[in-house]
Protein backbone atom coordinates (compact mmCIF):
# COMPACT_ATOMS: atom_id res chain seq x y z
CA UNK A 1 0.00 0.00 0.00
CA UNK A 2 0.80 3.18 -0.69
CA UNK A 3 1.51 5.39 2.50
CA UNK A 4 0.56 8.48 0.94
CA UNK A 5 -2.93 6.50 0.60
CA UNK A 6 -2.82 5.94 4.89
CA UNK A 7 -5.08 8.52 6.47
CA UNK A 8 -2.78 8.09 9.46
CA UNK A 9 0.47 8.54 7.58
CA UNK A 10 2.61 11.78 8.44
CA UNK A 11 3.89 13.44 5.57
CA UNK A 12 7.22 13.94 5.56
CA UNK A 13 9.77 16.52 3.95
CA UNK A 14 11.42 13.47 1.50
CA UNK A 15 7.64 12.72 0.74
CA UNK A 16 6.82 16.55 -0.49
CA UNK A 17 10.31 16.13 -2.33
CA UNK A 18 9.41 12.91 -4.44
CA UNK A 19 5.88 14.23 -4.99
CA UNK A 20 7.15 17.46 -6.29
CA UNK A 21 9.92 15.46 -8.22
CA UNK A 22 6.94 13.56 -9.92
CA UNK A 23 5.41 16.56 -10.97
CA UNK A 24 8.56 17.69 -13.02
CA UNK A 25 9.47 14.28 -14.45
CA UNK A 26 5.63 13.91 -15.58
CA UNK A 27 4.87 17.26 -15.98
CA UNK A 28 1.39 16.69 -14.66
CA UNK A 29 1.01 18.97 -11.73
CA UNK A 30 -2.21 17.50 -10.50
CA UNK A 31 -0.71 15.18 -7.73
CA UNK A 32 1.43 17.74 -5.74
CA UNK A 33 -1.58 20.58 -6.29
CA UNK A 34 -3.87 18.28 -4.11
CA UNK A 35 -1.00 18.06 -1.47
CA UNK A 36 -0.64 21.66 -1.09
CA UNK A 37 -1.86 24.33 1.74
CA UNK A 38 -3.77 27.53 1.33
CA UNK A 39 -1.17 29.21 2.07
CA UNK A 40 1.51 27.45 0.08
CA UNK A 41 5.22 29.99 -0.18
CA UNK A 42 7.40 29.06 -3.25
CA UNK A 43 10.72 31.07 -3.45
CA UNK A 44 13.77 31.06 -5.55
CA UNK A 45 17.37 32.58 -4.79
CA UNK A 46 17.69 33.45 -8.57
CA UNK A 47 13.87 35.55 -7.73
CA UNK A 48 13.30 38.61 -5.76
CA UNK A 49 9.85 38.62 -4.86
CA UNK A 50 8.43 34.85 -3.50
CA UNK A 51 4.99 33.45 -4.31
CA UNK A 52 2.60 33.39 -1.15
CA UNK A 53 -0.07 31.27 -2.10
CA UNK A 54 -1.44 27.91 -3.22
CA UNK A 55 -3.33 29.73 -6.29
CA UNK A 56 -0.52 32.19 -7.08
CA UNK A 57 1.72 29.01 -7.30
CA UNK A 58 -0.82 26.89 -9.76
CA UNK A 59 -0.88 30.04 -12.13
CA UNK A 60 2.62 29.56 -12.11
CA UNK A 61 3.54 26.14 -12.21
CA UNK A 62 0.93 24.87 -15.19
CA UNK A 63 1.96 26.77 -17.67
CA UNK A 64 5.64 26.51 -17.03
CA UNK A 65 5.06 22.72 -16.83
CA UNK A 66 3.51 23.15 -20.89
CA UNK A 67 6.73 25.36 -22.20
CA UNK A 68 8.64 22.55 -20.56
CA UNK A 69 6.71 19.61 -22.63
CA UNK A 70 7.15 22.51 -25.68
CA UNK A 71 10.84 22.99 -25.46
CA UNK A 72 11.37 19.35 -24.46
CA UNK A 73 14.04 20.86 -22.01
CA UNK A 74 13.99 17.96 -19.47
CA UNK A 75 14.08 19.09 -15.94
CA UNK A 76 15.89 16.54 -13.36
CA UNK A 77 14.94 16.32 -9.76
CA UNK A 78 17.12 13.59 -7.86
CA UNK A 79 16.40 12.63 -4.18
CA UNK A 80 19.61 13.85 -1.87
CA UNK A 81 21.27 15.03 1.05
CA UNK A 82 22.33 18.83 1.65
CA UNK A 83 22.04 20.23 5.20
CA UNK A 84 20.88 23.15 5.27
CA UNK A 85 18.39 26.49 6.31
CA UNK A 86 16.62 23.61 9.21
CA UNK A 87 16.49 20.77 6.33
CA UNK A 88 18.02 17.44 5.41
CA UNK A 89 16.47 16.11 2.41
CA UNK A 90 16.66 17.99 -0.85
CA UNK A 91 16.03 17.54 -4.36
CA UNK A 92 19.36 18.51 -6.28
CA UNK A 93 17.80 19.96 -9.74
CA UNK A 94 19.20 19.76 -13.08
CA UNK A 95 18.40 20.55 -16.88
CA UNK A 96 18.66 19.12 -19.92
CA UNK A 97 21.20 16.52 -18.75
CA UNK A 98 21.16 14.89 -15.48
CA UNK A 99 24.59 16.21 -15.52
CA UNK A 100 24.21 20.34 -15.87
CA UNK A 101 23.14 20.77 -11.83
CA UNK A 102 21.45 24.28 -11.47
CA UNK A 103 20.38 24.11 -7.69
CA UNK A 104 18.89 22.41 -4.98
CA UNK A 105 15.57 22.44 -3.46
CA UNK A 106 14.22 21.92 -0.10
CA UNK A 107 10.03 21.51 1.26
CA UNK A 108 8.16 22.33 4.05
CA UNK A 109 5.60 20.40 5.53
CA UNK A 110 2.79 21.49 8.03
CA UNK A 111 0.06 19.22 9.27
CA UNK A 112 0.09 17.13 6.61
CA UNK A 113 0.43 19.60 3.57
CA UNK A 114 3.27 20.84 1.53
CA UNK A 115 3.61 24.56 2.99
CA UNK A 116 6.47 25.74 1.17
CA UNK A 117 9.09 25.01 -1.40
CA UNK A 118 12.78 27.03 -1.77
CA UNK A 119 14.67 26.69 -5.10
CA UNK A 120 18.55 27.42 -3.53
CA UNK A 121 21.63 28.09 -5.27
CA UNK A 122 23.66 28.24 -2.07
CA UNK A 123 24.42 25.80 -1.12
CA UNK A 124 25.40 24.31 -4.29
CA UNK A 125 24.36 21.41 -5.78
CA UNK A 126 27.44 19.67 -6.05
CA UNK A 127 28.19 20.07 -2.12
CA UNK A 128 24.79 17.92 -1.59
CA UNK A 129 25.11 13.65 -1.23
CA UNK A 130 23.30 12.25 -4.07
CA UNK A 131 20.87 9.06 -4.42
CA UNK A 132 21.41 8.44 -8.24
CA UNK A 133 16.98 7.78 -7.93
CA UNK A 134 14.58 10.30 -9.80
CA UNK A 135 11.03 9.85 -8.45
CA UNK A 136 8.45 9.35 -11.48
CA UNK A 137 10.76 8.08 -13.53
CA UNK A 138 10.94 4.80 -12.32
CA UNK A 139 14.72 4.31 -12.79
CA UNK A 140 17.94 4.72 -10.68
CA UNK A 141 20.59 5.85 -12.44
CA UNK A 142 23.97 4.53 -11.47
CA UNK A 143 26.52 6.37 -14.40
CA UNK A 144 25.88 9.80 -13.20
CA UNK A 145 28.88 11.97 -13.98
CA UNK A 146 30.40 12.21 -9.87
CA UNK A 147 32.49 10.06 -8.58
CA UNK A 148 30.71 6.23 -7.68
CA UNK A 149 31.35 6.73 -3.88
CA UNK A 150 29.05 9.77 -4.09
CA UNK A 151 26.38 8.03 -6.01
CA UNK A 152 24.37 5.43 -3.17
CA UNK A 153 22.18 3.39 -5.39
CA UNK A 154 19.60 1.59 -3.20
CA UNK A 155 17.52 2.84 -0.23
CA UNK A 156 19.53 0.48 2.28
CA UNK A 157 22.80 2.19 1.02
CA UNK A 158 21.71 5.20 0.92
CA UNK A 159 20.41 5.50 4.71
CA UNK A 160 23.90 4.60 6.13
CA UNK A 161 25.62 7.44 3.70
CA UNK A 162 23.17 10.18 4.22
CA UNK A 163 23.78 9.66 8.23
CA UNK A 164 27.47 9.90 7.64
CA UNK A 165 27.00 12.85 5.79
CA UNK A 166 25.00 14.23 8.31
CA UNK A 167 27.36 13.71 11.17
CA UNK A 168 29.93 15.31 9.08
CA UNK A 169 28.11 18.20 7.38
CA UNK A 170 26.32 19.71 10.48
CA UNK A 171 26.02 23.32 10.26
CA UNK A 172 27.52 25.00 13.10
CA UNK A 173 26.97 28.21 12.02
CA UNK A 174 24.13 30.92 12.00
CA UNK A 175 23.83 34.28 9.78
CA UNK A 176 22.26 37.24 11.39
CA UNK A 177 22.37 40.78 11.55
CA UNK A 178 25.76 41.94 12.44
CA UNK A 179 25.59 44.26 16.48
CA UNK A 180 26.79 47.15 14.63
CA UNK A 181 25.76 49.11 11.33
CA UNK A 182 26.78 48.26 7.69
CA UNK A 183 29.27 51.43 7.75
CA UNK A 184 31.25 50.10 10.55
CA UNK A 185 31.14 46.59 9.21
CA UNK A 186 32.42 48.14 5.83
CA UNK A 187 35.02 50.22 7.26
CA UNK A 188 35.86 46.77 9.20
CA UNK A 189 36.49 44.85 6.14
CA UNK A 190 37.92 47.50 4.22
CA UNK A 191 40.93 47.81 6.92
CA UNK A 192 41.10 44.89 9.52
CA UNK A 193 43.08 47.15 11.68
CA UNK A 194 40.64 49.59 12.39
CA UNK A 195 41.18 52.60 10.50
CA UNK A 196 37.98 54.00 9.96
CA UNK A 197 38.61 57.28 7.19
CA UNK A 198 39.62 56.67 3.19
CA UNK A 199 41.19 58.93 0.84
CA UNK A 200 39.36 59.56 -1.99
CA UNK A 201 40.79 57.66 -4.65
CA UNK A 202 39.27 54.63 -2.52
CA UNK A 203 35.95 55.67 -2.51
CA UNK A 204 35.46 57.85 -6.14
CA UNK A 205 37.24 57.19 -9.51
CA UNK A 206 36.05 58.11 -12.68
CA UNK A 207 37.76 54.44 -13.40
CA UNK A 208 35.56 51.62 -11.98
CA UNK A 209 38.32 49.23 -12.00
CA UNK A 210 40.92 51.45 -9.86
CA UNK A 211 37.70 51.42 -7.29
CA UNK A 212 37.76 47.68 -7.25
CA UNK A 213 41.67 47.35 -6.90
CA UNK A 214 41.31 48.98 -3.44
CA UNK A 215 38.94 46.41 -2.39
CA UNK A 216 40.48 43.97 0.59
CA UNK A 217 42.11 40.80 -0.70
CA UNK A 218 39.15 38.51 -0.12
CA UNK A 219 36.39 40.34 -1.08
CA UNK A 220 34.61 38.97 -4.38
CA UNK A 221 31.87 39.79 -6.54
CA UNK A 222 28.50 38.42 -5.99
CA UNK A 223 26.14 40.41 -8.19
CA UNK A 224 25.15 43.42 -10.56
CA UNK A 225 22.28 45.79 -10.51
CA UNK A 226 21.02 47.32 -13.69
CA UNK A 227 18.09 49.85 -13.47
CA UNK A 228 18.39 52.77 -16.41
CA UNK A 229 16.20 55.54 -13.94
CA UNK A 230 18.55 55.52 -11.32
CA UNK A 231 21.91 55.29 -13.41
CA UNK A 232 23.01 54.62 -16.79
CA UNK A 233 25.65 51.93 -15.92
CA UNK A 234 25.84 48.76 -13.63
CA UNK A 235 26.17 48.74 -9.93
CA UNK A 236 28.89 45.67 -8.86
CA UNK A 237 28.15 44.31 -5.46
CA UNK A 238 30.97 42.68 -3.23
CA UNK A 239 31.21 40.96 0.21
CA UNK A 240 34.79 41.35 1.94
CA UNK A 241 35.13 39.95 6.06
CA UNK A 242 36.78 40.82 9.13
CA UNK A 243 37.17 38.90 12.30
CA UNK A 244 35.51 40.25 14.94
CA UNK A 245 38.08 40.16 17.82
CA UNK A 246 35.63 41.03 20.86
CA UNK A 247 32.21 38.67 20.74
CA UNK A 248 30.90 36.30 23.30
CA UNK A 249 30.80 33.12 21.22
CA UNK A 250 34.11 31.40 20.50
CA UNK A 251 34.16 32.46 16.51
CA UNK A 252 32.61 35.68 14.58
CA UNK A 253 33.24 36.73 11.17
CA UNK A 254 31.67 40.11 9.83
CA UNK A 255 30.34 40.50 6.54
CA UNK A 256 30.66 43.57 4.55
CA UNK A 257 28.17 43.79 1.32
CA UNK A 258 28.73 46.65 -0.32
CA UNK A 259 28.75 48.63 -4.01
CA UNK A 260 30.62 50.04 -6.51
CA UNK A 261 27.59 52.68 -8.54
CA UNK A 262 28.26 55.14 -11.22
CA UNK A 263 26.78 58.55 -9.60
CA UNK A 264 25.25 60.05 -12.14
CA UNK A 265 25.22 63.78 -10.48
CA UNK A 266 28.70 64.10 -10.32
CA UNK A 267 29.57 61.81 -13.29
CA UNK A 268 31.80 59.62 -11.20
CA UNK A 269 32.29 55.76 -9.86
CA UNK A 270 31.55 55.62 -6.80
CA UNK A 271 31.73 52.97 -3.16
CA UNK A 272 29.52 52.62 -0.33
CA UNK A 273 28.42 50.34 1.99
CA UNK A 274 25.08 48.43 1.74
CA UNK A 275 23.97 45.34 4.21
CA UNK A 276 26.13 43.59 6.79
CA UNK A 277 25.90 40.57 8.95
CA UNK A 278 27.64 37.97 11.25
CA UNK A 279 28.57 34.49 11.24
CA UNK A 280 29.00 33.10 14.73
CA UNK A 281 29.63 29.61 15.50
CA UNK A 282 31.10 27.12 18.01
CA UNK A 283 33.97 26.58 16.14
CA UNK A 284 36.30 27.63 13.29
CA UNK A 285 34.77 27.69 10.08
CA UNK A 286 36.29 27.94 5.77
CA UNK A 287 35.28 31.53 4.73
CA UNK A 288 31.58 31.94 4.08
CA UNK A 289 31.15 34.60 1.83
CA UNK A 290 28.35 32.93 -0.51
CA UNK A 291 26.42 32.22 2.13
CA UNK A 292 26.55 35.41 3.39
CA UNK A 293 26.11 37.56 0.40
CA UNK A 294 23.07 35.00 -0.67
CA UNK A 295 21.71 35.99 3.01
CA UNK A 296 22.39 39.41 2.64
CA UNK A 297 20.89 40.01 -0.98
CA UNK A 298 18.27 38.37 -0.17
CA UNK A 299 17.15 40.77 2.53
CA UNK A 300 18.43 44.04 0.74
CA UNK A 301 16.16 42.91 -2.13
CA UNK A 302 13.14 42.65 0.24
CA UNK A 303 13.65 45.25 3.15
CA UNK A 304 15.75 47.69 1.33
CA UNK A 305 19.44 49.36 2.19
CA UNK A 306 21.82 52.28 1.59
CA UNK A 307 21.94 51.42 -1.93
CA UNK A 308 17.99 52.38 -3.05
CA UNK A 309 14.88 51.05 -2.21
CA UNK A 310 13.26 47.78 -2.56
CA UNK A 311 10.81 49.58 -5.56
CA UNK A 312 14.06 50.04 -7.49
CA UNK A 313 14.88 46.03 -6.99
CA UNK A 314 11.43 45.42 -8.37
CA UNK A 315 12.08 47.44 -11.29
CA UNK A 316 15.68 46.64 -11.83
CA UNK A 317 17.27 43.71 -13.07
CA UNK A 318 19.52 41.47 -10.14
CA UNK A 319 22.16 39.40 -11.60
CA UNK A 320 23.68 37.13 -9.28
CA UNK A 321 27.53 36.17 -10.03
CA UNK A 322 27.69 33.36 -7.29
Amino acid sequence: MNPLEDKTYQLTEKDALSIYAKMMHTLDSSEFESFLSEDFSYSSQKVLTDMNSKDEFIEYIRPKLETIKKTKSSVYAELGVCPAYGHTDCLIMAQGDKSNLLGVAYASVDEGKISGLSLCIVPTPDSAIRSGIYPGLNEVDPDLNVKKDQVIITEEEFQPKKKQFLDLGKETYQITDYVHDEVVAFCGAMDPKGKLEHSEDEMYSTERLKLESYNPEDAIPVATFFYEKYSPKKAYFYVAAFTEPHWEANHQEVYSLFAIFWDKEWSHWQKAPEYCCSVISEEPQPPLHKEAANWMLKRMTTKGSGFRYVDYFLKGKLELLI
